[in-house]
């Protein structure tokens, strides 16, 4: 279908960019226009600004409108991780004790003390496996002389010092899902918890739940959630918190959606990597008399989850014997992770991670201190183009604009780690990514030139990043943001529409 903009809605869109003067004739500004004329889009809330590096602009609606920019957040999380900590930082996480070794044996406590390695159990690639991480973690334990364990094993969580780990900016309906899972001092498979459900035979009846991995044998999981007719939506929710080791599954899943895994929020991820270090150990040959725990966010060691009015304060840190540590992957690693596969866990953990390096605490409002001031150092100001909430995209209190984005791209690639930066970022071409599979009516030509950031929450579509030039020359290099806000037409549609988009700016260099 051809979609005809008058001349009269062009100059608005044009007067409403701020950006600078360009032929309005170029190929990618047709397609901006027409996309922002498609039926999709009229009503909703629609930016874009590209330009060279050499400062031509390719194309301009709304630059300086202030969007939701979902995942797009990243590119900033992770760019300003990146030049605070550098490429080669890696989280260390420490073993320790208290109590006395003698003759082999611990009389004490063994302490897992976490320094916010968000790889710690996860199943991404960059993540050491499991068996691997405790093998070594063993190896410290017997080199420090430790043969047998008259004490428990301990998950100290302190690092970070925050008693809730979640976003206040965040949906209730994401609190509770494995991408809506915060990150402690000590994780453990990215705080994520897995149920498998299946319908019952008849509509109206409880559904099959099954707790997954990992185990959780200290939960209670209650399961009020009910088989709905056929085709209907899965409204499946989650509900749980820190305070007790109780869950619940609520919501529908239709009688013939077959079967689903639920990912979950954990809230106690540090508990669960004191539990199969624990297990581990058993099992290769060292002796636990005691059981497992953490120490709450509040500083006492539980070993059982619940309340307690009496619970026992936990030693400070530097009273520890510290016998050795382990180190994560690169940060560069796991910016590309955090990028590609736009992991909401790790970009959080990196926030809270530069907030702590910089501004000595992880809490959201020194982290938002501490990213504007690594922004100015690099000539960006926020100013009125940018408001950050958090550092995944997940909140809506987050606003940037294109304009800002652009601002932003553009002096990255100024910065010392702008190849490790720009590596990070999907591209059509990556099977691994979630650009994989876009534009796929296009050459490979030019689907391989595209490095970008992509972003999506309910009514949202956003695409931020660069275009290589064909001809390998920097100068040429585009520099994009397209962001999408409140649009209720199918995600499929919107996508499509968007990625032509795309594919239009990528052929003007």
């Amino acid at each position: 279908m051809k979609y005809i903009i008058s001349s009269l809605a062009v100059a608005l869109l044009l007067s409403q960019s701020g950006a600078a003067a360009f032929s309005a004739d170029s190929k990618a500004q047709q397609q901006t226009l027409r996309t922002a004329g498609m039926p999709a889009f009229r009503t909703a809330g629609f930016s874009v600004l590209a330009l060279r590096m050499n400062g031509d602009t390719v194309a301009c609606v709304n630059s300086k409108r202030k969007m939701v920019p979902a995942s797009n957040m990243k590119l900033i999380t992770t760019g300003v991780a990146l030049m605070r900590l550098g490429k080669n930082f890696r989280f260390e996480t420490h073993l320790a004790y208290d109590g006395t070794v003698s003759d082999g044996t611990l009389k004490g406590d063994l302490y897992i003390v976490g320094g916010a390695d968000p790889t710690t159990g996860a199943s991404v690639p960059c993540a050491k496996p499991i068996k691997e991480l405790f093998a070594e973690w063993k190896d410290i334990i017997t080199n420090a002389g430790i043969k047998r364990i008259e004490g428990r094993i301990i998950a100290d969580q302190r690092y970070f010092g925050l008693t809730h780990s979640e976003s206040a900016g965040w949906s209730v309906e994401d609190i509770g899902t494995y991408y809506g899972a915060g990150p402690a001092g000590l994780n453990f498979y990215e705080n994520a918890q897995h149920f498998y459900v299946t319908p019952s035979v008849l509509p109206g009846n409880r559904t099959i739940v099954r707790p997954g991995y990992p185990e959780a044998p200290w939960m209670t999981f209650i399961n009020s959630s009910v088989t709905s007719e056929a085709n209907t939506p899965n409204t499946l929710l989650y509900i749980n918190t820190g305070f007790g080791p109780y869950g619940e599954v609520t919501g529908s899943f239709p009688v013939n959606g077959g079967g689903c895994t639920l990912e979950c929020d954990n809230e106690f991820g540090a508990y669960t990597c004191a539990y199969y270090f624990h297990k581990y150990l058993v099992s290769n040959g060292v002796s636990v008399s005691g059981s497992y725990g953490d120490i709450s966010p509040y500083g006492c060691i539980r070993t059982d989850l619940h309340y307690n009015r009496a619970a026992v304060p936990a030693p400070e840190k530097e009273s520890l014997v510290d016998i050795g540590r382990s180190l994560s992957p690169t940060l560069a690693e796991i910016v590309k992770e955090t990028n590609r596969q736009s992991d909401n866990f790790f970009a959080e953990t990196l926030m809270h991670i530069v907030g702590k390096t910089d501004g000595g605490s992880a809490g959201y409002e020194t982290c938002r201190t501490a990213v504007e001031r690594a922004l100015s150092q690099i000539g960006v100001q926020t100013g009125d183009g940018c408001l950050i909430f958090d550092g995944s995209g997940l909140s809506r209190k987050n606003y940037v604009s294109a304009e800002f984005f652009v601002k932003y791209l553009t002096a990255m690639t100024r910065t010392s780690v702008f190849p490790e930066f720009l590596e990070s970022l999907a591209c059509p071409t990556d099977r691994k990514s979630t650009m994989s599979g876009a534009l796929g009516r296009h050459p490979e030509s030019l689907r391989s030139r595209i490095r970008c950031k992509t972003g999506s929450m309910n009514g949202i579509r956003c695409y931020s990043g660069y275009v290589l030039s064909s001809d390998g020359d920097p100068a040429k290099t585009i520099v994009f943001s397209v962001l999408t806000n409140n649009v209720t037409a199918s995600n499929a549609s919107v996508s499509y529409a968007l990625q032509e988009l795309l594919a239009s700016i990528a052929a003007e260099n």
